[in-house]
């Protein structure tokens, strides 16, 4: 479950009442309609469980919900080595042929359009090694590729790239990342329903943190720091910051949204967060309860008069991490109260494949409202799309 708690920005939902009626008559979206084939592709996918390292060559909504996945439900329990590759730079590319040989490695290439050039040119990187791409089935040249070569695919279904992370684009590399992925998505199916545009605002924990986040950049608060109180979710920090971005960062509306792991965001970015400009809100997240609640710090009694701070070793003696952790979280955010600085706060009772289907889905849903209540189109991103028109105009141009 996801618990969203709007804490002190002293938020008017009734003031808005006008537009959240007309939301409440959108369609639902075809990201939450959407009906994935995981048998098919589990399939389709048997003949390639003996790779040992996976390639995920990706950018965007291509990789950030895979990379969540992984990083959240799979990186410590799978005997697979996974690396997603966003960049061409040759000298990385050069060092993951060293590590990972052809004989035990599998090349994901994702790309719905099958036109985005850097996935394209870091798979020709790799063109002796075993490719299995993902893309669109009625056009682009990665499926002409495909044709061409008599190569295998998986369809990426017509679902814009940033809202496809639980269609074949994020479910076929968790398949193989040995994740149940059938759990994620009845996790993800319960958050459509609770999140539909006809859910009542008061029931509908997207549309009240939507309505919030933009309620406060009326009165100025245009940046947001969301420092991760768990490892697990940090993973998923690059398709927040996508889907907010893209959705909504149009017509000089929306806000920037920056984050890191906590408590390490504390050493660098609380400085910013609680000492700069007065334009910033705290967006939380945590878990309300560790799996591991009974590890302690334990001092050594020869050591624990040694003074700390305003007290001794003595007073972490016993103390169990995960209270630990919790009161890192409630020291920042009390300090931020206390500032008056807006606080909003996700918790998430824990992790496990219900959850982080829920989550995915939660902030797709999230992201789609920003937009519309500020009456954006959540679907496009045309500022995207002219610097990859000049970067391929300059290659084309480039004096072999």
């Amino acid at each position: 479950m996801i618990n969203v708690d709007i804490g002190n920005t002293e938020v008017n939902f009734k003031s808005q009442a006008e537009k959240i009626n007309k939301i409440s008559k959108t369609e639902t979206p075809s990201f939450a309609t959407h009906n994935t084939p995981v048998q098919q592709l589990k399939k389709q996918l048997k003949k390639y469980n003996s790779y040992k390292n996976i390639l995920i060559l990706a950018n965007g909504g291509s990789r950030t919900s895979a990379q969540g996945i992984y990083e959240a439900l799979a990186k410590y329990k799978t005997t697979k080595n996974a690396e997603f590759v966003t960049t061409i730079e040759p000298d990385h590319l050069n060092e993951l042929r060293k590590k990972y040989p052809k004989k035990d490695t599998l090349v994901i290439v994702i790309t719905k359009s099958g036109t985005n050039v850097c996935p394209l040119e870091a798979m020709f990187n790799f063109w002796d090694y075993p490719i299995l791409p993902i893309t669109s089935d009625d056009r682009g040249v990665l499926k002409e590729i495909c044709d061409a070569e008599n190569k295998e695919y998986i369809i990426h279904p017509d679902i814009d790239g940033r809202f496809s992370g639980l269609t074949s684009c994020g479910i076929a590399p968790s398949i193989l990342f040995d994740v149940d992925v059938d759990k994620i998505i009845n996790g993800a199916n319960q958050m459509y329903k609770k999140c539909s545009p006809k859910m009542p605002i008061e029931q509908n924990p997207a549309l009240q943190l939507a309505t919030a986040l933009y309620l406060l950049e009326q009165k100025g608060y245009d940046e947001i720091f969301m420092p991760v109180y768990t490892t697990k979710l940090a993973g998923f920090l690059p398709l927040i910051i996508q889907l907010m971005h893209e959705s909504v960062c149009k017509q000089q509306k929306g806000q920037t949204i920056f984050g890191d792991l906590a408590p390490e965001s504390q050493h660098h970015t609380n400085q910013r967060f609680l000492g700069g400009k007065k334009n910033v809100i705290g967006l939380f997240v945590r878990i309300k309860k560790q799996e591991d609640t009974k590890t302690k710090t334990n001092i050594p009694k020869t050591l624990q008069r040694l003074e700390l701070r305003k007290g001794t070793l003595a007073d972490l003696d016993g103390v169990p991490l995960s209270k630990s952790l919790e009161f890192e979280y409630k020291g920042t955010y009390e300090d931020a109260i206390s500032k008056k600085i807006p606080c909003i706060t996700i918790t998430i009772d824990k992790i496990d494949e219900k959850s982080i289907g829920e989550y995915i889905a939660f902030w797709q849903y999230t992201a789609m409202y920003s937009a519309m209540i500020r009456e954006i189109n959540p679907f496009n991103q045309p500022e995207v799309e002219m610097s990859k028109e000049i970067s391929f105009e300059l290659r084309k141009n480039y004096k072999r």
